[in-house]
């Protein structure tokens, strides 16, 4: 599937205009303060216009789990992740970050002008909950491996296959990718130390290669 964003095919001033209609709103956030917490029915969509952030989980016993990293053009919210009444669902920033928010029940309703770009919105949304949907099923690949060195091949294979590269820059820092492996850091660090010794993969800094993915 092609990757699109929220406003893929839609022009500038198509984008001025609907920010008056779909009633949107920028907010800037600093670094660590949170940027939204989910609700338990569809309120608000996300758009990191420039920054980062990340999505984590909390469940009953306070542990956190880093579910998704987020840059420009990354979306959020409700749609993308209704969240249990059980665990509590936020998004923090990780930089200085700018975010457009859109009430869901304007992207829903349609408005009285019929706007063509208000179809067309839709359309990417749906294709961005596909998209996001596959990611997440990836992951539950990812952490069903049986071992940490099969999670971060796994993870690594996935990240080639959305770079179509078998050369990349690891797109989070090594503790989020821990985090997100959900495996203690510093057996993770020694297993791809490992892996490059074997010459498995060639790692320098956050940039990698898997020699055995070229054709």
């Amino acid at each position: 599937m092609t990757e699109v964003t929220l406003f893929s095919y839609i022009t500038k001033e198509e984008q001025e205009r609907m920010r008056v209609c779909f009633r949107m709103r920028e907010t800037s956030f600093q670094n660590n303060e949170t940027i939204m917490e989910y609700s338990s029915s569809m309120k608000k969509i996300g758009l990191i216009l420039d920054g980062q952030a990340s999505v984590y989980c909390c469940d009953e016993e306070g542990k956190q789990y880093l579910l998704d990293e987020l840059k420009k053009d990354g979306v959020f919210g409700e749609p993308f992740l209704l969240p249990e009444e059980s665990q509590h669902y936020y998004v923090c920033a990780k930089s200085k970050t700018r975010v457009l928010f859109i009430d869901y029940e304007h992207v829903v309703k349609r408005c009285e002008n019929a706007c063509s770009f208000h179809s067309q919105l839709v359309s990417n949304l749906l294709q961005m909950i596909a998209m996001h949907a596959s990611r997440q099923a990836n992951r539950i690949f990812v952490l069903s491996r049986g071992s940490t060195k099969k999670k971060i091949m796994a993870y690594l294979h996935f990240t080639a296959e959305e770079c179509k590269s078998n050369c990349f820059t690891l797109p989070m820092s090594y503790t989020s990718m821990a985090e997100y492996l959900s495996v203690d850091r510093s057996a993770m660090m020694r297993e791809l130390k490992m892996l490059s010794d074997e010459g498995i993969i060639e790692k320098d800094g956050k940039k990698l290669r898997i020699p055995v993915l070229e054709n």
